[in-house]
């Protein structure tokens, strides 16, 4: 019989071996204009057995009108299956997980350019134990991570970025040791009419 020590780690090894070639061989997106409102649920969904196991509620706002992006949803769900967990495990047991989706004016970072515009945001916030402020520029590094040896691969926040930066977008972080943290994607808005294939 399996010891649920070896089940663990077989588990962690699969999921290194995922991101590594999540990270090694990401494609670039099929973009198109997608409603951003089914992705959270669907990462709430997927993920919510262990929000439970650790007595996490996990809330979602949405607006009530469509929220239209230039997205791959397969790959915006993608960036949400890295933050979430990753959200997930800085709050322990325990505490308030907010999934969040709006609007900012905003300007681009330097190396992306662009004047200040409206982007449609997806925000994942937490309780959890923050992140130190001279850590902050290094956490979307690979293999850097701030979480217990055993927790986090360092690989999960550098793939969300990627993808974003892919969709020609950013990832703002706010974050205060004991109170938090909180990434909000960016990314540019579409116009058009959602299509009726709009669902992940």
């Amino acid at each position: 019989m399996r010891s649920p020590r070896r089940d663990q780690s077989a588990a962690r090894i699969t999921d290194i071996i995922r991101q590594l070639l999540d990270f090694s061989r990401r494609r670039g997106p099929s973009l198109g204009a997608h409603d951003l409102r089914p992705i959270p649920a669907r990462s709430a969904e997927l993920l919510g057995a262990l929000a439970r196991k650790r007595g996490i509620t996990v809330t979602i706002e949405n607006p009530d009108e469509p929220l239209l992006a230039e997205v791959d949803p397969a790959q915006m769900q993608q960036v949400l299956a890295n933050l979430v967990p990753n959200a997930l495990q800085a709050m322990g047991d325990g505490g308030r997980l907010t999934i969040r989706l709006g609007r900012r004016h905003a300007v681009p970072p330097a190396d992306l350019g662009g004047n200040a515009a409206d982007f449609a945001t997806i925000t994942v916030e937490d309780e959890g134990a923050g992140i130190a402020p001279e850590q902050l520029a290094h956490v979307f590094e690979p293999f850097f991570t701030t979480q217990d040896v055993g927790e986090g691969t360092g690989l999960g926040l550098s793939v969300a970025w990627g993808i974003v930066r892919d969709h020609g977008g950013w990832i703002d972080v706010e974050s205060e040791p004991g109170r938090g943290s909180r990434f909000t994607i960016l990314l540019h808005p579409a116009r058009d009419v959602v299509r009726s294939e709009a669902r992940v």
